[in-house]
């Protein structure tokens, strides 16, 4: 008998294989939609809802065919994120049309998000770069050093905001900011250090 460990190789099936694919697509839609939350002031990916998942069951779809979360932000959202293959696929979209119409029967604030709208760039790509820092927070004297740079010299690139940090990370910093509502950044172009960075909506007096 060899010494040697012998590996066994486990091949999936196309079905197994198919599903597999499916459960990871929908993993990682939960992840883009609570880092697209975590990233906005106000809001909070809370989890998937359960209620509104049993019905898309009721209606012929398995559990990781759509992404169907709570979002807290001035209300209890429920997202239903929808993927491509079951947006274009009209019998389906019709079914997904019609668990938006069963749930806000049951009161659950529902809203639609294809799959492209979610993964829309570079706001996801911007969102997943601040969401790591969403939970960051700078002591006050940090933070008046921010805005009260941004009073008197006006909207800031991310690098010169983040020079006048003495925290250990101080761009990381800068995001958690960004996640609080306190200063804000056009998420619709790539983040980068010479992002130009203003007050937020909660401290410019809008």
């Amino acid at each position: 008998m060899s010494k040697h460990a012998t590996t066994k190789t486990i091949v999936l099936s196309p079905a197994a294989q198919q599903v597999f694919r499916r459960i990871k697509r929908n993993k990682q839609l939960h992840g883009d939609l609570k880092a697209i939350a975590q990233a906005s002031p106000r809001h909070d990916y809370i989890g998937p809802n359960a209620a509104v998942m049993a019905m898309a069951e009721r209606l012929g779809f398995k559990t990781f065919d759509l992404a169907i979360a709570e979002v807290r932000c001035a209300k209890v959202m429920t997202f239903i994120v929808v993927p491509f293959g079951v947006w274009n696929d009209k019998m389906l979209r019709e079914k997904v049309f019609e668990l938006r119409r069963m749930a806000r029967r049951e009161g659950h604030q529902s809203m639609l998000v294809p799959q492209g709208v979610l993964q829309r760039e570079p706001r996801l790509s911007n969102s997943r770069l601040v969401s790591r820092s969403a939970r960051l927070r700078l002591d006050a004297t940090g933070m008046m050093s921010v805005l009260t740079y941004l009073i008197e010299n006006g909207a800031s690139s991310v690098s010169e905001l983040a020079s006048l940090i003495t925290s250990v990370d101080p761009i990381g910093a800068i995001f958690g900011m960004l996640a609080s509502g306190d200063i804000e950044i056009d998420m619709g172009k790539p983040i980068s250090p010479s992002t130009m960075v203003d007050l937020g909506h909660r401290h410019s007096g809008h």
